[in-house]
């Protein structure tokens, strides 16, 4: 099987980091198992998008204001590295950003934006 990557494609109710993208490890009709921290997670196939490489982009995810667990900068809208997976929160408009964790710059995918809570 090629290298596969998955990411959530909709609100569902699973701890996974929305807007970032795992390593598919196992793949069959109904599920996917990927690599989250080194472990093994399996997941409902339909809930997540899955391609053979992530876009080197930042993914947007609009969180939602509501959420009182995570942090105030990550409460609205805000991005997900494509390299690291770190969360930050984006500048309006900006067409790229540099990510304060890996130090790498990259495109904003603004027309992408993910709508799922945080």
């Amino acid at each position: 099987m090629a290298i596969l990557f998955a990411r959530l494609q909709a609100d569902v109710p699973i701890k996974l980091r929305r807007g970032a993208w795992y390593r598919v490890i196992q793949l069959t009709d109904l599920q996917a198992v990927i690599e989250v921290n080194h472990r093994k997670v399996g997941v409902l196939r339909a809930w997540l998008e899955i391609q053979q490489r992530p876009p080197q982009q930042w993914s947007v995810v609009n969180g939602s204001a509501e959420n009182r667990k995570a942090p105030p900068h990550l409460r609205g809208t805000y991005g997900v590295c494509p390299n690291c997976r770190a969360r930050a929160p984006l500048p309006k408009r900006a067409r790229a950003h540099e990510c304060a964790r890996c130090q790498k710059e990259f495109e904003v995918n603004w027309t992408e934006a993910t709508a799922v809570k945080a």
